[in-house]
């Protein structure tokens, strides 16, 4: 007869086993990791008149450019590069790389491109640095990087970082958001450091060199945002959860001290079930907004923060349900004074089998690309589809949509004002996730932004549950055998 020791064992090992899926992509390694995406066939901007106010729409000479670059950085010794066009795949550019050492290639407006690597990389896809100067070759200004950087691990938040940095001579262009207490270093690729403490909740605005190697490493999990908000150009931007994906309950993003109150830019929070959705006004530690947020009904605000000196305007959002949050700019040119600006360029990772909503600009020529690295079962708003490797679907319907997939999914959005007809970018860049590892879930202990209470990792709340199941198997067991 089998014991009920070795019945209560196989209990446990079973509900280990169905726990524990979210974590194999960081145990398993990967015959090969791949990158997706497109250099924006128009690379420039036009503006109106005299005083950028009045007038017709010109052409601006120097924000013309005709082709883009990828930034490949190497995370590890031996890592092999391939790039590749598509469609067709040709190969373009294969190379090996050191830890440490980037690799640059240079694309033509319009290129849709595919990276393979046996290691992870950090990718930055950029718009050329100004005055004609190519990368790697005293390089004193480049375009500002706008988007959320990937730890080593994959995911968005961790406690090691290698990464290009990308910015112009001026200017706090990087905000490091700390989720638990964290003593931070940062190494420039010239071997200068410098360090900081942070406690969980808090943040820093730092500016950092153009086209330049850092090594961030952290005591505690903190995420990486290059970009602001605020002036006559704002970007279109999706945020990553601090709990791993783009759906989560915990949010860091920057923000702004005064919107314009008719350019229509705001961030949307998009729900799934009826939601309580707190917006905190990070710097000063106190409840900005709070929202009540129904199923399919997206939420746009506007929240505004004062933070003195050189730090910027931050927010925290905690939902009791999962939401996603994005900062869009419709593309109108509406504004109270002279006219608004915003083209958008990012990046969202769809899970498996996770519905993900989300908004796309109304007032734009919207390109939504899906990219997947093997063959996917894709819904997009009860419409089944099927899309396979290199052979993305692209997504143009404007307003609110959800996408549902069986597999690891990438949307880069690439959205151009309407206003004047032809309208381009005018510079961009933004760091480019990794399709295998959109699933990772890094080990986060979330602390309540009052200050107060106490917040149990994830990870210890799943092996919490696990052991009171296993004695209460036991306990069964032995029950049932008196």
């Amino acid at each position: 007869m089998e014991s009920p020791l070795f019945k209560g064992l196989g209990c446990f090992l079973i509900i280990i086993l169905m726990l524990m899926p979210v974590y194999i992509v960081l145990l398993t390694p990967q015959a090969e990791y791949v990158y997706y995406g497109v250099i924006p066939e128009r690379i420039y901007q036009y503006t109106l008149g005299e005083w950028y106010t009045t007038g017709n729409w010109l052409l601006d000479a120097a924000t013309i450019y005709d082709h883009g670059y990828i930034s490949i950085l190497a995370l590890q010794d031996g890592t092999r590069v391939r790039v590749y066009t598509l469609p067709g795949k040709e190969l373009v550019s294969e190379t090996t790389l050191s830890s440490m050492e980037k690799h640059y290639v240079s694309l033509p407006n319009g290129t849709m491109f595919k990276i393979v690597s046996n290691k992870l990389v950090s990718v930055l896809l950029f718009s050329p640095p100004g005055r004609g100067r190519i990368p790697g070759l005293n390089v004193t200004e480049s375009p500002g990087a706008n988007g959320f950087y990937a730890s080593v691990d994959g995911a968005y938040v961790g406690k090691e970082f290698i990464m290009e940095a990308s910015q112009g001579l001026l200017g706090f262009n990087y905000y490091i958001f700390a989720i638990e207490n964290a003593e931070v270093m940062l190494t420039a690729e010239d071997g200068s450091t410098r360090s900081f403490k942070l406690n969980a909740n808090d943040y820093e605005n730092i500016q950092l060199n153009p086209l330049t190697t850092y090594k961030v490493t952290s005591t505690g999990n903190i995420m990486i945002r290059a970009g602001g908000i605020g002036g006559w150009s704002d970007r279109s931007f999706f945020i990553p959860s601090a709990e791993g994906g783009f759906m989560g309950r915990r949010f860091y993003s920057v923000t702004w001290y005064s919107f314009d109150e008719k350019e229509e830019e705001f961030f949307y929070i998009s729900a799934l079930e009826d939601t309580k959705v707190t917006v905190w006004d990070l710097p000063n530690r106190k409840v900005l907004l709070e929202l009540d947020v129904e199923a399919g009904e997206p939420v746009k605000i506007k929240p505004k923060v004062y933070a003195g000196g050189t730090r910027g305007p931050a927010i925290a959002v905690d939902s009791d349900k999962p939401i996603t949050l994005q900062f869009l700019h419709s593309g109108s040119t509406v504004r109270s004074y002279g006219w608004s600006y915003g083209p958008g360029f990012t990046y969202l990772g769809i899970r498996p089998n996770e519905d993900t909503p989300f908004v796309l600009p109304t007032n734009s020529t919207i390109l939504a690309y899906l990219f997947t690295g093997e063959e996917a079962n894709v819904v997009v708003d009860d419409i089944p589809m099927t899309v396979k490797p290199d052979e993305p679907f692209i997504l143009s319907t404007l307003g609110p949509h959800t996408i549902r997939s069986n597999k690891n999914l990438i949307l880069l959005l690439l959205h151009y004002p309407l206003i004047p007809e032809n309208q381009g970018i005018n510079g961009f860049g933004v760091p480019v996730p990794c399709v295998q590892t959109v699933s990772v879930t890094p080990s986060v202990t979330l602390h309540p932004l009052s200050g107060e209470g106490f917040a149990l990792p994830m990870n210890y709340i799943i092996i919490l549950i696990v052991l009171i199941i296993v004695v209460i198997v036991v306990v069964f067991f032995r029950r049932r055998k008196k």
